[in-house]
Parts: C-alpha cells; structure tokens; sequence
C-alpha cells in the first residue's frame, strides 16, 4: 500500500510540475537554512563539554561592590584561593590557577614572535581540563621552572617539522624554556584560547609575583576546581562567609564575595564578567533568535506548500470524491496526501543538503565557526534532518489530508462544495503570517543597523578618527619611549604623540585598582579602572579636563599625581577633588597620589558598559609599564606616514616587529557579534521575503488563473489594463496591510529588549516600521503584478474560450 501511495504522489507531482517546483524551491531554501542554524546551535551549546568532568568544573569569581555601580563581577582572584579552597573543603578534588599578563616575544634561531595567548600554570590544569597531550606527561610537564608546552600549531611555528619534544624557546625578560609537551589544538569551542602553557613555576622568577601568589589583597589569578562527585557548587558556596571571614577578616565579606561559575555555563553566562578568561563569549538570546529565524524560515516554506495546497483544493477535492466513490477509505487518502508531502519534502531536503554545501564557507565566514556537515559522525544531526523533513512533510500536507479527506463524496462530485474557490480565510491567515514574519525580521535588519551606526557616530568623549597606535613590545624600546616619541613627532604629517599604559578598548585588560581617601580603612577600598598616561595623553585624544591642570614635565611632584573623571570624583564623595590625597593599590604595589585635575568623562570601554570611575596616572611611576605610542596623524599622505613610523620603530627596536592599529577600526571589535547578528537578520528577512514570494507567486498565478474568464468579460465591457492590476493586487494588498498591523507591535518589544544590553542606544524610530512595511509591499506586489500584468495584457477572446 505504501509503495503504491509513493507512486500516485510521483504521479501527481510529475503531473504538476510548476506546483511541485515553487514547493520544492521554498522548502529547500527553508530546510537548508534550518540546517545551517542547527550547526551553528549544536556547535554552540557544545561548548567546553569535551571535558570528562564538565559537570564538576567551577571557575571563581570574585564580586566587589562599587558605590554608584554596585556589585561588579570579576573573573579574576587572590593567589591562595584556590589552595586554601582545596585545603579546607574536602569536596573539592582539584584546583589550578593560570595567569597571564603582558604579550611575550618569543625567540628560536632567526624566528621571532610575539605570542598574546598563552597561559601560566601549575600541573593540576591536566587533573582538571581534557585537553590532549600528544607528547609529553600531563602530570610532570608543568612542574619544573622553565617548562613550556606547545599546541601543535605553535611547534610548527618555532621548529617546522623538527620534533620540538626536550628543545629551548628564548622568551624576552624570563629566560630559556624548555618544550615538555606538544598539545593538540584547542577546539574552537573551548572558552580557553592558547597557544602556550607555561609552568607556575616559572613565575617565581618575576618581581613582586612570589608575594602576589600568596596575597589575600591582590587578585590577578583565574582559580578553577573540580568538585567531587556527588558535591553541589550551592552547599559549598553557603560555606564562603565563614571561609572569607577567615582568611581575609570580618569586614570584608561585606566588600568581596566569591561565587562558583559552572565551566558549561561560562560562554553563555560571562558578559557582565570584568578581566574576564573567556575568550569565546556568546549570548543565549542570539540561540533563541537563531533558532527562531530558523522556525520562522521553516514557517514560511510550509506555509506556501499549504497555500498552494488550499488553492488547488477544488481540484484535488473532486479527486478525493471519485476515489471515495470508488472505495477509498479516508484512512488511504489520508496516507496518499501525507506521502506526497513527504515525498516532495525529501526532495526538498536533498536539495538543501546541495545548497548548505554550497554556501557553508560563505556562512562559516560570516558566523566565525568552522562548521562542517558530516552524516557519518554526527547522528544528532542526521536524526534531526530526518525528523525535519517528516515533520515538515506532515505539516504541509496537513490541510489536504485531514480536511479533504473527510468531505462527502456525492456533494463534491455534483459541485455542491466549492471547496478553495472564492476568498479563503485560512489562505489569507497564512498569507499574513508570512508575511508578519517576514516584516518583523526586516525591522530587526533595520533595528541592529541603526544601532551599530549610533555605535560607531556616537561622540565618546575623545576624537578617534586619525589615531594609529603603535605596540611597544621590547625593554628595549621602553628605555628608548622619550627619544621614539620625539622622532615620531618630528613628521609634518604627525601632529602630536602620546604613551600610555593602555588605550581605550579593552586590548588588554584595563587594569583594576583599589582606591580610598587617605585615612579611610581598607576595607572601604572603592575599585576604579586605571591608566597610565603622560602629559600628552590628553592632546592627543582630545579630552577635556574639567577642572586643575594636567601633567607637566616640568612639575617633579607629578610622578605621584594623579588625574580622575568624573564619575571618579562623584564616587569618592567629594564637592572638589584638587589637592586631595588618595592611597592607589595594584596587585602588586601601592603608594599615595595627589588628585590635581578631574577630566571629563570618556568611553574607555564599549558601549555596553556604562562609563566607570577612571584614574589615570603619570607613566613615570611604574604602576604598569608603557605599552603603546598614540600618534595622531594629520590624515594626508597615509602609506608615506606609517612607513616612516615604522623606520622610528626599528630604530629603537631591534628585536619585535612593528605593530600598529588604528583605533576606530579596533573599537569597531567590540560591536563584531552584533554586526554578525545583524547580517544574519538581514539575510533571514531577504530568504523569508524570498520563500513568501515564492508562495505569492504560485498563489497569484492560480488566483489569476481562476479567474481569467471574468478578466476577459471585465476588458469586453472596457476595463484598462490598470484597473485590472488593482483588482488583482487589492486583495494582497490588504493582507500585507493586515501583516504589518500585527508584525509592528510584535517587532517593536523585540528589539525593544534587544536594545537594553546597551548602556548607550539610539531610539527605534517610526521610520523603521515604515521602511520595513513599504519594503515588503512593494516587493509583494511586484511579485503579485507580474501575473496580473500577464492576464491584464491577454486577449479578452483567449480568455472567454477557457473552460
């Protein structure tokens, strides 16, 4: 029975090829783009699951609270915390802690490199993470000072196809280490990223890090555990006032609290994480609207098969009334309508297998994945497919199978039953889901545009057009930063020079200090950010000081002054911040700073956040070492500019190769998912409008066909080629008027919510709606007119000879 439905619904399809085609099209499209979303989901909630004991892994965070901000969310802790965490609670198993700091340059013969992803650690990383040694001993690698492990890329790198195993790397400032392993790749869905694991160890030949190490005040370790089986993260975490009471004191709990952050849940769950590990951050919101993009897709495509299957009901119904005639049971029909969908589904499906081929590196690119579609290892995504296509199959033939089915033969026959003709209601119900679909994902398009461009025009307090920083990597050239700088300036196309500690934009970590007034206690400690700057800092990026004065060379008490913004001053409590002594504390060091000048609030970090409490002080105290020249360029003669800059850089450089960015460009990286995001909108909107078109295509043209002899009595009693085209649009058109009704509003607290992850946003306009409503109309009726303009234009004989 089965074989002989699968023959009839060939039959039928081969029968009606046009019908079949437009159905094959659009569910194709729509299953390939379910397809392509399923391996982007998959990939993504399968992050750091690799690891045998994903289930037990905790990292630490730390959480301060800030007056003004409240509690703020570290992902960085003290030195001893995850010793004295294993010590004193038997259900932790393990801990490891990893530290990483400045970018390293790293030597081997005539190859020299800088390396920004790496790590130190001690050997219970191995206990703890899954990531596969292909030389080397997990246990013992890390153990001695001047120990080093490479991924396989990295040995690569230094050694070419040289075994790298018991071989030296030089790195700069820290001496010889020797290869005691060689890694695997880290898979691209680890939180993780690095390229080098150096031993703990080895840090306790850095100045001021043996004491950091067992410092209860100084976070600047990111503390992971394992817990044993059967221990819960929440019976432990109740335990943490009476620990923290012991080792740091009874006041600070209230200041500093520490949680467990569950390894599965650190990609999803890290974005309001400061000095934050993970290098891999993604947004459970973006699952939800991927995998809504996809159903919607899959929506649409359904839709116009059941569109198509409603319009030709009157045809497939006398079908139904010669087979029940006949004998058939309603039983049979049901299974000859489901066969056929389904049949045409699988066809769809092995189309869409051809185009996710096809388009997959386009789609890799775009996402930042590297997917691949593999049936052979994958059984999650073969069971999916199969059960995509059965369900898509069983809900497009749904209408044909289980309401023609039961209509009376003899009624039917005698034409009693004008099933599908005149205006149908479900019809026009699914014309405008598609269509309300495919107008909310067009405003989400316009939505996430315009926000990304008020991102990049909005004023962030400094001018950061014609800014080009450049890295300083070596001792070298930090001894020689004075006489660089002048040279530097020394071009006419150079207009000022600045060295600074950090830029805005986390490059690297902005550093977190903790400040009070002097004579407060401190445990009072307010965390504020930190830069180290020179006088002509604030010239270069054109910030406006409020109130004092800014540095001078010429003012020797200046190595330990310092500058605030406003938000600063404001936390501190004071009505005038000038002359006012505080005590600045870094993991490493403190000392005491004069306040003499207040500067008007900056974006040093994204848009996302809002503008924190800033303290910037001279270079020429050593709190954190200068890491970048910012030259501001006069914006003429560019590739005559940065070749002379880089002449300047291997004058006094002779070890690390020039390095340069320019900053608008870098600060466009904060903005990278958004951007993705919206290209993935405004791609889904272009394949929803598309698929719907499709299905008002097949629609119009049986509409049209319908009615071809009231056409032709319509021109014989003098209609205009135009008043024929409103009459078979005017009907279309009220749904998509309907569909924008119903998409505004819905589309409207979308991206409403969408929107609030900016500290900084731009209003969703009327403009938006207008746009995206005027857009899909224009498009549904340019698909809708070229079957009206056909029959419009056909000789009213023709049409009075149908039938």
């Amino acid at each position: 029975m089965f074989k002989n439905d699968l023959k009839i619904a060939l039959r039928n399809l081969l029968k009606h090829k046009s019908h079949a085609f437009i159905g094959i099209s659009g569910l194709a499209v729509g299953i390939a783009c379910c397809i392509l979303i399923l391996l982007y989901v998959h990939d993504e909630l399968a992050f750091d699951g690799f690891h045998q004991k994903a289930n037990r892994i905790y990292r630490a965070i730390q959480v301060r609270y800030i007056p003004d901000q409240g509690d703020r969310h570290f992902g960085i802790t003290e030195g001893p915390l995850g010793p004295a965490l294993a010590n004193d609670f038997p259900e932790v198993s393990h801990y490891a802690r990893l530290f990483t700091g400045l970018r390293l340059t790293v030597k081997r013969g005539a190859t020299r490199l800088i390396e920004r992803e790496y790590f130190f650690t001690e050997p219970g990383f191995f206990d703890i993470f899954d990531f596969q040694l292909l030389q080397g001993d997990p246990k013992t690698a890390l153990v001695e000072p001047g120990s080093v492990i490479l991924t396989k890329e990295s040995a690569k790198k230094y050694f070419g196809d040289e075994n790298p195993y018991g071989k030296t790397l030089t790195v700069e400032t820290l001496g010889d280490f020797r290869v005691t392993g060689v890694m695997q790749t880290v898979p691209g869905n680890s939180h993780l990223n690095f390229t080098m694991l150096f031993s703990f160890a080895s840090l306790e030949a850095l100045e001021g890090l043996p004491e950091l190490m067992t410092s209860w005040e100084r976070a600047a370790f990111i503390t992971y555990v394992a817990l044993k089986e059967g221990s819960l993260a929440t019976a432990l975490e109740a335990k943490f006032p009476e620990f923290i009471k012991k080792y740091r004191g009874e006041i600070s709990w209230a200041k500093r609290k520490f949680y467990l952050q569950p390894l599965t849940g650190i990609h999803f769950h890290s974005s309001h994480i400061q000095l934050d590990s993970n290098q891999n951050k993604g947004e459970t919101v973006y699952i939800y609207i991927l995998s809504a993009i996809a159903f919607f897709i899959m929506l649409i495509a359904c839709i116009n098969y059941m569109n198509l299957a409603t319009a030709r009901s009157m045809q497939r119904a006398k079908e139904v009334g010669v087979r029940k005639v006949i004998g058939a049971q309603r039983w049979q029909l049901i299974g000859q309508f489901l066969s056929e969908s389904v049949l045409l589904s699988g066809f769809a499906l092995l189309v869409a297998i051809a185009l996710v081929e096809l388009v997959l590196p386009a789609f890799n690119q775009l996402a930042g994945k590297e997917l691949i579609l593999n049936f052979g290892t994958d059984e999650l995504i073969l069971l999916s497919l199969t059960a995509i296509t059965l369900l898509v199959g069983i809900i497009s033939g749904s209408y044909p199978a289980f309401y023609l089915s039961k209509l009376q033969a003899a009624r039917v026959i005698k034409g009693e039953m004008k099933v599908g003709c005149g205006k149908s209601r479900l019809r026009s119900g699914l014309v405008v889901t598609q269509f309300t679909l495919s107008i909310t994902m067009m405003v989400a398009t316009l939505v996430v545009y315009d926000q990304l461009q008020y991102v990049r025009n909005k004023r962030l307090g400094f001018n950061k057009e014609h800014l080009v920083v450049i890295d300083i990597n070596s001792a070298e050239m930090r001894r020689n930063a004075k006489t660089a700088k002048n040279e530097f300036a020394g071009n006419s196309a150079v207009r000022t020079v600045a060295v600074s500690s950090r830029v805005p934009g986390e490059w690297k970590n902005i550093l977190q200090i903790g400040v009070v007034p002097a004579g407060v206690p401190a445990p009072d400690t307010l965390a504020m950010s930190f830069l180290g700057i020179d006088e002509d800092f604030l010239d270069t990026y054109e910030i406006d000081l409020v109130e004092g004065r800014n540095f001078s060379t010429q003012m020797a008490t200046d190595s330990t002054a310092v500058l605030l913004n406003e938000t600063a001053a404001k936390a501190l409590g004071w009505d005038s911040s000038l002359e006012k002594p505080i005590a600045v504390m870094t993991p490493w060091a403190g000392y005491g700073a004069q306040v003499i000048g207040v500067v008007k609030d900056f974006h040093f970090r994204s848009l996302y956040d809002k503008i924190g409490p800033l303290v910037m002080g001279h270079l020429s105290n050593p709190i954190q070492p200068m890491d970048y020249f910012t030259v501001r360029l006069g914006g003429v003669d560019l590739p005559s500019t940065l070749e002379f800059l880089q002449s300047v850089h291997e004058q006094f450089d002779h070890t690390t190769p020039f390095e340069y960015n320019f900053l608008d460009e870098r600060l466009q990286d904060f903005y990278k998912t958004d951007d993705r995001v919206g290209r993935l909108f405004g791609i889904a909107a272009a394949l929803a409008i598309l698929i719907a078109c499709i299905g008002l295509f097949g629609l119009a043209a049986f509409t049209t066909e319908q009615r071809t002899k009231e056409i032709g009595v319509r021109k014989v009693l003098g209609a205009s080629v135009a008043g024929i085209l409103l009459l078979l649009s005017k009907d279309f058109t009220k749904l998509v008027a309907v569909a924008f009704a119903v998409a505004t509003p819905i589309s409207y607290l979308a991206m409403k919510h969408w929107i609030q992850d900016f500290a900084y946003r731009s209003d969703i306009g009327w403009w938006v709606f207008a746009l995206a409503g005027g857009m899909v109309l224009l498009i549904a009726l340019l698909t809708v007119s070229t079957q009206a303009l056909k029959a419009a234009l056909a000789k009213p004989i023709e049409a009075l000879r149908y039938e």
